[in-house]
């Protein structure tokens, strides 16, 4: 059907936000109205003069079950599926006298908040599963030939729009636009279901797989403008943008890294990152001596970068980076002054993050025709995880400092080297398709910003030869710290031993290509 005239409705909305506009509507087409329970008493209160009439009236079935049938009845769904140009579907609805339904206007309990809230007992989740609120949309949906289906409250306007140019009929792009954004609406709910069963159960990627991403917005761009983009969320979006103008689609990836890396220390930290990679990260119980050492490391990759900090932002740190070019800042919070000094530089965004709210156990890659899925990589080395196997031992300073390399390698792709000295990074070396040329471009960038520096050396995978420990008794490196596993690693520590350089195991590996 080409258009639909809307003569009868069902209204069964958990949030009822806006629902005063569509009973101005139903009053001004004397529109025909079923309800239930609380959208019911709603309505009433609103307007007497609605036509509305109670679903269990309409029916001739009053609610069962503490309220979990409803909706369910075959005068409801048949109202919803009967085709209005079909003879055959005419006549046997005539026969048993039900009328049809052209709108049919739901949202659904809101099992995801419930789910998310910390406090939530199990029964109450159970409870919160709404299921005739998806059958009466997926019903509507499908039979978008005759039925409109309204599912959340921001549709309301562009429904009256629509209404109000076309004298209460519908055009079928219409209804097939609301259609589709149903069974979205639909299948994010029942995945969020089934993800909260499976999570329940620990189960890791059975035979099917539901992910629940809800869309925040539009971006300008992917990684090339000639890409388009858009972010979703999969969990709850922790980022508050304080000011600036919109993220781009590289902002956002960086700065997930950035503010991960950032959380992985107690002490007041600074990383400072650049495709995808930190250049600069450091530790001081003073944010701004934090900030001064990260750039230290690489003052020229910083320039556009992002910062992320594990702290609020101080005024002394915002003055500092208040005259250097950077696109985004990031903390769990700004001091007045601080968002006061950097909100006036229009080219730089200001973000601030939750540091409480909830992040998803998977991590996900994606190929041409596949989707990669795994848990997240959320291994912490700490001294316990620590195996020396030389005779030279590391100073309490020097262990410090191997964990903290440790860290931030994990967070670079492979292969990745990280000097650091005093906790501070001094040399990085990342991306390379070998080891050793990833520890010769660590090393010459230490050698071009630091005159005198004895640093550690990490490795985020082990070392299949010895070549990369010859290079650091060249070049001063006083300790280093890698997964071990290979079948060398006889060998290697025998090197290390020859050249009085202490070696650390942690039995733990951190690719990320």
């Amino acid at each position: 059907m080409t258009k639909v005239k809307i003569k009868r409705a069902i209204v069964s909305v958990h949030d009822k936000s806006y629902l005063s506009v569509l009973a101005d509507y139903f009053l001004k087409y004397k529109v025909e109205v079923l309800s239930t329970g609380g959208t019911a008493n709603f309505l009433k209160k609103y307007s007497l003069e609605l036509k509305l009439i109670e679903i269990s009236e309409f029916t001739n079935f009053n609610e069962i079950l503490g309220g979990r049938v409803k909706s369910l009845h075959p005068y409801i769904h048949s109202g919803i599926l009967g085709k209005k140009n079909d003879k055959n579907h005419i006549k046997e609805l005539n026969k048993i006298k039900i009328p049809f339904i052209d709108l049919v206007v739901v949202n659904l309990y809101p099992f995801e908040d419930i789910v998310n809230d910390k406090k939530s007992k199990r029964q109450l989740c159970i409870e919160n599963i709404d299921i005739g609120g998806p059958s009466l949309i997926r019903g509507a949906a499908k039979n978008y030939d005759n039925v409109t289906v309204l599912t959340n409250p921001n549709q309301y306007n562009s429904f009256l729009e629509v209404v109000e140019s076309n004298r209460n009929h519908i055009p079928k792009s219409f209804r097939e636009y609301c259609a589709i954004a149903a069974f979205e609406k639909t299948a994010y709910y029942d995945g969020v279901i089934s993800n909260w069963f499976n999570k329940r159960n620990r189960n890791f990627c059975d035979e099917k797989l539901s992910l629940n991403f809800k869309k925040i917005s539009q971006l300008r761009y992917g990684e090339n403008p000639h890409q388009r983009a858009a972010l979703f969320e999969l969990k709850k979006n922790p980022l508050i943008k304080i000011s600036g103008k919109d993220l781009s689609f590289n902002n956002i990836y960086d700065l997930e890294i950035a503010m991960e890396l950032a959380q992985q220390f107690q002490k007041s930290s600074c990383v400072i990152l650049k495709h995808g990679n930190p250049c600069g990260v450091a530790l001081h119980k003073k944010q701004y001596k934090a900030f001064d050492k990260a750039l230290n490391c690489d003052k020229v990759s910083a320039f556009g970068g992002i910062i992320a900090f594990n702290k609020k932002l101080s005024l002394e740190t915002a003055k500092k980076i208040e005259n250097l070019f950077i696109e985004v800042v990031i903390a769990p919070g700004f001091s007045v002054k601080s968002k006061e000094i950097l909100s006036k530089k229009k080219n730089l965004v200001l973000i601030q993050y939750n540091k409480d709210e909830r992040v998803t156990s998977l991590h996900l890659k994606t190929t041409r025709n596949f989707l990669l899925v795994q848990n997240r990589d959320d291994k912490v080395v700490g001294k316990k995880d620590l195996k020396i196997k030389t005779k030279i031992k590391p100073t309490a300073v020097e262990k410090d400092d191997m964990i903290f390399s440790f860290i931030v390698a994990k967070y670079l792709n492979s292969n990745a080297i990280v000097l650091s000295r005093n906790l501070a990074t001094v040399g990085i070396g990342v991306g390379q398709m070998n080891r050793l040329e990833s520890a010769k471009q660590a090393i010459k960038q230490m050698k071009s910003n630091f005159k005198k520096c004895s640093p550690v050396m990490a490795s985020d995978g082990f070392f299949p030869f010895p070549d990369i420990v010859k290079l650091c008794s060249k070049n001063n490196i006083k300790g280093v710290i890698q997964p071990g596993g290979s079948k060398n690693d006889r060998e290697v520590i025998k090197v290390a031993n020859e050249n009085k350089i202490s070696m650390v195991l942690t039995g733990i590996r951190h690719f990320k290509h």
